[in-house]
């Protein structure tokens, strides 16, 4: 009687541990590797130079959040700038309205665009963790969607999800609408995502999934199945895009080729050649976790998400560009499958890349100065 009562109590404490672990575990992870990048930063003097900023970043930040500056290597200074003087440039396109106008505003409040910056980039790294989860959990199972969220997190290029630019709003906004597709709630989707393309152009490969829902690995029937309802709401986010180029084109007064030429630059050596040997290795994992989803019916259009995300970024040539690797984040659906069935590949993939990630941010706060 006493066995059968803590069989009993073994069962309803994992089935509670199983509950909460799409809150607990991605949270937990999130701050435990932002800690570590903070902690990182701070100690990282005692083995090195000093600390380096972006030139391009204000003085005034610069002078009075140096730690903050030494983090600041993605596009926060763009960001920055649009939010104090608007769109000049035909290169902001990049930088969608959403991110610069929650900075302008939470700016206000703080007393400084970039911090209001990066604590939303936090924010939203934050829910892009559990979104991933999420998701993963939904199509495979939770062994996949630990891995896989784990191997995010471990990615080199993944501190660029709070380093005060909009990777952490796309990675929140594609997992959140994929995830709402895949429980057949279109409506929500096409909005969540609608909303991602104003934080980040990228996000627009996720309506695909709105078209053709992915479904779960337990589901019967075809993979790509989808209704002509759901093939339209897909299109809402492309006009969100389009509506907001036009905007810039109408009212900024940006030619289109100009736009063009800002998305695929003419010049051929614009990245050094340790970006292209990033953009070979990193990429070529993330594609190698594409593949591995074109084994399931039910996860062949995320990896056409992943696919379309990856090739986009690799096309353009710049640092900025290269970044966006860390948010095809549907690969790490079959990666994490992957290591969910072996367990001999675990410690090693996690510790290289964290090894590396630990390199890269190195060279980051030290090394590395953008024009």
């Amino acid at each position: 009687m006493q066995h059968c009562e803590t069989d009993l109590e073994d069962k309803l404490a994992s089935r509670l541990t199983g509950a909460r672990s799409w809150r607990w575990y991605p949270l937990v992870l999130f701050a435990a590797s932002r800690c570590c990048h903070l902690a990182f930063a701070l100690a990282a003097p005692l083995f090195g130079p000093r600390l380096g900023a972006d030139p391009s970043l204000s003085p005034a930040f610069l002078q009075a959040y140096p730690t903050w500056a030494a983090l600041a290597h993605g596009d926060i200074s763009n960001y920055a700038r649009i939010a104090r003087a608007g769109y000049t440039v035909p290169g902001d396109y990049w930088c969608s309205l959403l991110f610069p106008s929650l900075g302008k505003g939470l700016g206000t409040v703080l007393g400084s665009v970039e911090i209001a910056l990066f604590a939303i980039s936090l924010v939203f790294c934050a829910v892009a963790f559990v979104g991933v989860y999420r998701v993963i959990e939904e199509l495979c199972d939770a062994v996949a969607a630990r891995w896989g969220l784990a191997l995010l997190a471990a990615f080199p290029l993944s501190y660029h999800l709070s380093d005060g630019t909009a990777l952490g709003a796309l990675v929140a906004f594609s997992a959140w609408g994929i995830l709402l597709a895949a429980r057949g709630r279109r409506w929500a989707a096409a909005l969540v995502v609608s909303l991602g393309v104003l934080a980040h152009p990228l996000c627009v490969f996720s309506g695909i999934a709105i078209a053709w829902s992915p479904v779960s690995r337990v589901a019967q029937g075809p993979g790509l199945t989808g209704t002509w309802r759901s093939r339209l709401l897909a299109l809402v986010p492309v006009a969100v895009l389009f509506s907001f180029m036009g905007w810039l084109v109408s009212g900024r007064h940006f030619a289109a080729k100009s736009m063009l030429d800002a998305v695929f630059p003419s010049k051929a050596d614009v990245l050094p050649e340790s970006w292209y040997a990033i953009m070979v290795v990193f990429g070529g994992l993330l594609g190698a976790g594409a593949l591995i989803m074109t084994r399931r019916p039910g996860q062949r259009i995320l990896a056409i998400v992943a696919a379309a995300q990856l090739l986009f970024a690799s096309a353009a040539r710049e640092p900025s560009s290269a970044y966006a690797l860390a948010a095809c984040w549907p690969a790490f659906l079959g990666l994490g499958d992957l290591l969910a069935r072996r367990d001999v590949l675990r410690g090693p993939a996690i510790a290289m890349l964290a090894t590396h990630q630990g390199l890269l941010f190195y060279c980051f706060t030290h090394f590395l100065r953008l024009a």
